[in-house]
């Protein structure tokens, strides 16, 4: 089944989020105390949110081990088929299908 331009926008989205988490997460790593929480973006399909979801870097790593996982603030699952499947302290850990 094709997806809608407006799914395949979302999708595009958090593509995008995540790729700008990898470069802030690369920029801060080995600069930083392990505990100190990082001011990630919401990794959301919202192109309108400018949430932050903050977290260590080995807690966003965790997530982000998975391409199939976004880390964002709870609530904010927006794309058709994704569920919650976990959480870190008050963000929620949303998993796409595959």
């Amino acid at each position: 089944m094709a997806m809608s331009s407006r799914e395949e926008r979302r999708e595009e989205n958090q593509r995008r989020f995540r790729k700008a988490n990898e470069g802030l997460h690369d920029l801060v790593e080995g600069r930083l105390p392990d505990s100190q929480p990082v001011a990630f973006v919401c990794e959301c399909a919202d192109d309108e949110c400018m949430g932050r979801v903050e977290v260590s870097l080995q807690e966003w790593e965790a997530v982000a081990l998975n391409p199939n996982h976004f880390l964002m603030k709870a609530g904010h699952q927006r794309s058709k088929g994704e569920e919650v499947v976990g959480s870190l302290g008050e963000y929620e850990v949303a998993r796409k299908p595959d």
